[in-house]
């Protein structure tokens, strides 16, 4: 999708990433670092807890135009599955060398990439990122699942009625990359 069809045919479009609640823990107050970088932050003593993993993907118009510069505020669970937020009363341990939420743009091309830890489920809800993304005329609030997961006892993820949306909202696998699982997952911004 988002190329030119056979036979010179007009361009096919993408269908818009599906919207999502933000949910109740959007980050209240920010570290200082807000870099692409969520598993080291100044002064820390290490590397965040949990199994790594770089999220790479692009930010397109239905039309599969890039969103260069697009705004990409990102927020998850640590990977001991508690959110940076103080209405988090899960009791679950903080991680001091975990960033916990970013704001990033996306690059020239409209590509975007995030080194962060898959975060762990927690109540009904399985492992997902949150994203709040602003392109120059639309913003879109969704979130972002893992294969391979039970996604279907996720309390959000069954409202997306058909396979076309569970898929839009769920990353792709590529592989390990020195010991670091790698995921892609584009973002299609409706109405840009």
């Amino acid at each position: 999708a988002g190329a030119s069809a056979a036979c010179g045919r007009e361009p096919l479009t993408l269908r818009g990433t599906p919207q999502l609640t933000t949910g109740p823990f959007f980050p209240l107050t920010r570290p200082t670092d807000q870099d692409w970088d969520l598993t080291r932050v100044p002064g820390g003593s290490g590397v965040a807890q949990g199994v790594i993993m770089e999220l790479r993907g692009s930010v397109t118009s239905e039309a599969g135009k890039p969103l260069p510069g697009a705004r990409l505020d990102i927020w998850q669970t640590n990977g001991l599955g508690r959110y940076h937020h103080p209405s988090d009363e899960t009791g679950l341990a903080w991680d001091p060398n975990f960033q916990g939420s970013a704001v990033i743009r996306a690059d020239a091309q409209g590509d975007y990439r995030l080194r962060t830890v898959i975060p762990l489920p927690y109540e009904r809800r399985q492992r997902h990122i949150h994203f709040d993304v602003r392109g120059e005329k639309r913003m879109l609030i969704t979130q972002m699942f893992f294969p391979g997961e039970p996604n279907e006892r996720d309390t959000l993820y069954p409202t997306l009625r058909n396979e076309a949306l569970q898929t839009a909202v769920t990353a792709e696998l590529l592989g390990v990359e020195a010991g670091v699982k790698q995921f892609r997952w584009n973002i299609v911004v409706a109405g840009e």
